[in-house]
C-alpha cells in the first residue's frame, strides 16, 4: 500500500529525535578523510538497483582518490542498506546522524525512502543528494536536500509529449506501480496527456509482488490504446511485456529513465522490442566523460553501468565538485557550494542546479531494438 506524505513525516520523526549536529571536520594528520554515507536496497526486491548505486558511487571514490582530485582529501563511503523501506530508511539516517562524521549521503532509490530519510538528514545538517528518486517534494524537506536526476514531472512530460505530440498517440492507457513512484507519474501522465489532446483510456496500478498480469492485460487491450505510458519498476516491466506478448497485445509501450536498465531487457529479451523512453544517460555516446566511466565501469565490473551507476557516480562527483569549491570541512559551505553548481561535466551531461536544489540537464529518447538500448531515431 503506497505511503501519504504525512504517513511518511511521521514515520520519520518516530524515535529519538536528532538535532542539528556540529559541521563535519576532517580527520587530522597529513591526509585528511571525508566520509561521504550511502543509503540504498542492497538487499530486498529493489537490490539490482541498489547494487547499481553502490557500484557507481564506489568507483567515483576510487577514481576521487587516485586522481587526488581534490588535494590532501581522502574520501572514503560508508555503506549501509536501507532495504528499499521507508523505515529502513529513517533508521539509516538517524544512524548516520549519530555518527558525527558524515557529511553527505547518497540516497535513497526509491521517493518513499528518500521521503522518509529527508527530514532527519535536513535536521542532523547533513547533505543528502538522491540520484534516482523523482517525488517532487523530496527536494522541499528542505536547504540540505538535493536532486540529481530530473523530477518526475520533467521525465513524465517529456515522455507524454514523445508520443502525444510527436508520434501522434491519441488513446492513452497507464500502468504504474501502486505507490508513490507509480501514482505521482500516473497522475502527470494522465494531466500532460489530457492537455495535449489525448484520451486516457484507462489507469491500471499493480503491486509490486503481482505474479501475473494477464488479468491487467486482457482489461488493457479491451480499451485499444495506441500507446500504454509505464512507471513500473524492471521486474513488473519485463512481465509485462512478455505476457503482452504472450496474448498477442502489441501497443507501444512508453517509460521514463526507470526502465533504461540492462536488467529489463534480460528479464523479457525480445519481448522489449520497441519500448520508447527518455533517459538522462546512454553508454555509448561519444561525450569523453562517457567513454571514460564506462570503460572504468567495464574494468571494474565486467559489465555496462546501467544509468543508476552514472547517477550515483555523478551525485559523489558533484560533492566532490563542491568540497574543492568550498575549501572548507565545513557542511554549510559544502552545501552552498553544491548549491551553485554550474555546467559541471557529469557522466550524465552538463549538471547545473537550480535554486530549489534539482538538476538542470537534458533529456534523450532512447528504445530497444534487437534486444539493445539505442539512440532512438525518427523513421
Amino acid at each position: 500500500m503506497s505511503l501519504t506524505r504525512r504517513h511518511i513525516v511521521k514515520l520519520a520523526t518516530t524515535g529519538a529525535a536528532v538535532g542539528l549536529l556540529p559541521a563535519a571536520t576532517f580527520a587530522q594528520g597529513a591526509k585528511k578523510t571525508l566520509t561521504l554515507g550511502l543509503s540504498a536496497p542492497i538487499t530486498g526486491n529493489q537490490a539490482q538497483y541498489g547494487e547499481d548505486i553502490k557500484r557507481g558511487a564506489e568507483l567515483a571514490i576510487a577514481e576521487l582518490n587516485a586522481k587526488n582530485t581534490v588535494p590532501d582529501i581522502t574520501f572514503q563511503l560508508a555503506v549501509e542498506d536501507s532495504k528499499g523501506d521507508p523505515q529502513e530508511a529513517a533508521n539509516v539516517a538517524q544512524k548516520f546522524a549519530a555518527r558525527g562524521d558524515i557529511t553527505a549521503v547518497i540516497g535513497d532509490f526509491s521517493s518513499t525512502a528518500s521521503l522518509a530519510a529527508a527530514p532527519i538528514y535536513q535536521r542532523a545538517g547533513i547533505i543528502m543528494i538522491t540520484p534516482t528518486a523523482s517525488h517532487p517534494d523530496i527536494t522541499k524537506t528542505g536547504n540540505f536536500i538535493f536532486r540529481n536526476t530530473p523530477i518526475a514531472a520533467t521525465e513524465a512530460d517529456a515522455t507524454t509529449d514523445w508520443g502525444t505530440k510527436d508520434l501522434g498517440f491519441k488513446k492513452i492507457a497507464i500502468v504504474g506501480r501502486n505507490d508513490d513512484y507509480g501514482r505521482v507519474y500516473g497522475e502527470l501522465f494522465k494531466k500532460r496527456a489530457v492537455a495535449n489532446g489525448a484520451t486516457v483510456v484507462g489507469e491500471d496500478y499493480i503491486n509490486a509482488e503481482t505474479p501475473d498480469l494477464k488479468p491487467t492485460i486482457t482489461s488493457l487491450r479491451a480499451r485499444q490504446p495506441d500507446c500504454v505510458l509505464l512507471a513500473l519498476f524492471q521486474v513488473e516491466a519485463a512481465l509485462l511485456f512478455r505476457q503482452s506478448r504472450e496474448m498477442n497485445f502489441r501497443p507501444t509501450f512508453m517509460s521514463g529513465a526507470g526502465l533504461f536498465n540492462p536488467q529489463v531487457i534480460s528479464l523479457a529479451r525480445e519481448a522489449a522490442n520497441g519500448l520508447l523512453l527518455v533517459s538522462t544517460y546512454h553508454p555509448a555516446s561519444d561525450r569523453a566523460e562517457v567513454k571514460s566511466f564506462v570503460d572504468l565501469f567495464k574494468s571494474k565490473y565486467s559489465m555496462v553501468p546501467s544509468k543508476f551507476s552514472a547517477h550515483a557516480f555523478d551525485a559523489v562527483s558533484l560533492i566532490a565538485n563542491a568540497v574543492k569549491t568550498a575549501g572548507s570541512p565545513n557542511t554549510t559551505r559544502i552545501r552552498d557550494a553544491l548549491a551553485a553548481t554550474k555546467d559541471f561535466a557529469g557522466v550524465t551531461g552538463v549538471i547545473s542546479i537550480d535554486p530549489d536544489r534539482e538538476i538542470i540537464l537534458a533529456l534523450q529518447r532512447v528504445m530497444v531494438k534487437n534486444e539493445e538500448f539505442v539512440p532512438w531515431v525518427k523513421s
